[in-house]
């Protein structure tokens, strides 16, 4: 949950409110999206759930713990139920690691499996996500970009969050590849009770993968609701804004949302 949420800047001598008293919740198993144009706080407040910035007011409750009261060790362990996939898995990503290494990091830094228990753990993974184990040895930077996505998003399974994070995660992705990354993310969803915060200025993804959606404008909420419901008719001057730069939207298929 996260309640009255505030992050200021200092820019040119002014002060700019980029996430502005935003509150919402995610429950288990359920997509909420944030959308919204360019600047809109949309990715500032992703890095502030994660706890990669600090706000400067309000609160984040996370299973239970006051999230930002944790110290270091027990922020740490609480992360491994926390994770995020990033728009660009490339820049994330050592380009020389091997696919082995970066899925095998998660499992040892949070002691999930023993050494000789790692590389099956591994090869599970990418089983998971529709990869074939021989590409255990590969590099990264050897690999395609769809294929990059599913490694990332292996690695956010890892720990069996609860909470996954998407920041842009499949706007770099071809159209076809695009539509294989989102199937996976419902059926991950599906069948381990993951929570998405979806953060997209891609309405007709977000209405087909979104139950709820928050629509941003200057860091503040313009406007909330069932995804389907906002675009379709939405009420903010923003929401119309964006529903009218996007006119193919209503064709966008729900790609199994239920």
């Amino acid at each position: 949950m996260v309640s009255n949420l505030t992050r200021r800047y200092r820019r040119g001598g002014k002060t700019i409110n980029a996430v502005d008293d935003v509150s919402f919740t995610i429950e288990p198993g359920e997509t909420l999206a944030l959308a919204g144009p360019s600047g809109s706080g949309k990715s500032t407040i992703a890095r502030l759930v994660l706890r990669l910035i600090e706000p400067d007011a309000g609160g984040i409750e996370f299973e239970g713990n006051d999230f930002l009261a944790l110290g270091s060790a027990a922020l740490r362990a609480q992360r491994a139920r926390l994770q995020m996939v990033f728009q660009d898995p490339l820049a994330a990503f050592n380009p020389r690691a091997t696919v082995a290494r970066v899925l095998d990091d998660p499992l040892r830094i949070h002691g999930i499996a023993s050494r000789a228990e790692r590389p099956r753990r591994v090869a599970a993974l990418l089983e998971r996500v529709g990869l074939s184990a021989d590409l255990a040895p590969r590099a990264i930077h050897e690999i395609s970009g769809g294929q990059r996505q599913r490694v990332a998003i292996a690695r956010a399974i890892a720990t069996k969050p609860s909470l996954i994070v998407l920041d842009e995660a499949v706007s770099a992705l071809d159209v076809s590849v695009r539509g294989q990354i989102l199937e996976l993310l419902l059926d991950l969803q599906r069948q381990e009770r993951i929570a998405y915060l979806f953060i997209s200025h891609d309405l007709g993804v977000v209405r087909a993968v979104a139950h709820r959606v928050i629509l941003l404008d200057a860091g503040r909420i313009a406007e909330s609701g069932d995804a389907r419901d906002v675009i379709d008719a939405p009420q903010s001057a923003i929401g119309k804004a964006l529903v009218a730069a996007a006119p193919r939207l209503n064709r966008t298929r729900s790609l199994g949302r239920p």
